[in-house]
């Protein structure tokens, strides 16, 4: 993680969190949770403590949520708060048609569902057939009646109008990784997944309408992967950069990294490290065309 020494805001709380275990969280599923659920939540939970920022993410003093009764009946999904934030800036409204490119397992999909109510339309697409069981499972664990699945490349995503899309992109997963075993991902591995992000950021441009959003997301700290992305996005689609604002602790996206300087717009993103949340690593952009 030496590589990102000069990006990271705090680099000695970033050093200490990822030696530790990331904060249990969940969050709440509006379409099944009732309004006794924050009641249950702490008569089954210890040390519930709820989200200063999403009112839906409460954090757990437990490390398996996933065994509960309330888990099963699809009251909560389990979801590390920082994974939450996407959504939120996205801001999914009812009546509306969304489509999420790449779904499974299907956390940020059912998350869509559940702050529309499931009044609307939500297109799940996954490209990898074994992870549409796990998509599938949440769908209906949570009953998000407003899901329709897809087992298609997103780039190759057939011809819709969508109001809003989601492209929470495959990527090298530091934002995750850097707790199992703190390495950096390799320049290889991150140039071929720029190009894909990009490659799934020009379908997305195509198939949103005019004034339509999109919201980029991913849970790594490389630029390549992150600025690069969502500033050669701006001069290469129709879709313009927009500024991001959120209470979510955070820092901006950065302008220079190693030999690179980048564009003042790249400020506009933000960047959540782990110990922002005691969660994983988080990149959100977002676009209207």
């Amino acid at each position: 993680m030496e590589r990102y020494r000069e990006i990271v805001d705090d680099w000695e709380a970033f050093r200490e969190e990822i030696e530790r275990d990331a904060a249990t969280a969940v969050r709440r599923n509006r379409i099944k949770a009732g309004e006794r659920f924050e009641k249950r939540l702490r008569e089954t939970f210890d040390n519930v403590e709820q989200s200063d920022w999403n009112d839906n993410v409460y954090r757990l003093g437990t490390d398996k949520p996933g065994r509960s009764l309330l888990h099963w009946r699809g009251d909560f999904y389990v979801q590390e708060e920082s994974a939450s934030l996407p959504v939120k800036v996205l801001s999914p409204q009812e009546g509306e048609k969304i489509l999420d490119m790449c779904a499974a397992p299907g956390g940020k999909t059912t998350q869509i569902a559940s702050e529309i109510l499931n009044n609307g339309s939500v297109y799940a697409n996954e490209k990898s057939g074994n992870r549409m069981r796990s998509l599938h499972a949440n769908v209906n664990r949570t009953g998000s009646a407003s899901v329709r699945t897809f087992n298609i490349d997103g780039r190759d995503f057939p011809e819709r109008e969508f109001d809003r899309i989601l492209v929470d992109a495959p990527c090298s997963g530091e934002g995750n990784n850097c707790r199992r075993n703190q390495k950096c991902a390799s320049e290889e591995e991150i140039e071929h997944l720029a190009r894909l992000q990009f490659q799934l950021m020009e379908r997305a441009s195509e198939l949103v309408v005019e004034g339509g959003e999109v919201v980029y997301s991913t849970c790594t700290f490389a630029p390549e992967e992150n600025e690069e992305v969502a500033l050669r996005v701006q001069r290469e689609t129709e879709l313009d950069l927009l500024d991001i604002e959120t209470d979510a602790p955070h820092q901006r996206g950065v302008t220079a990294f190693q030999d690179r300087e980048y564009s003042q717009e790249a400020e506009k993103t933000v960047r959540v490290f782990p110990h922002h949340m005691e969660s994983g690593g988080i990149f959100v952009a977002r676009f209207r065309k």
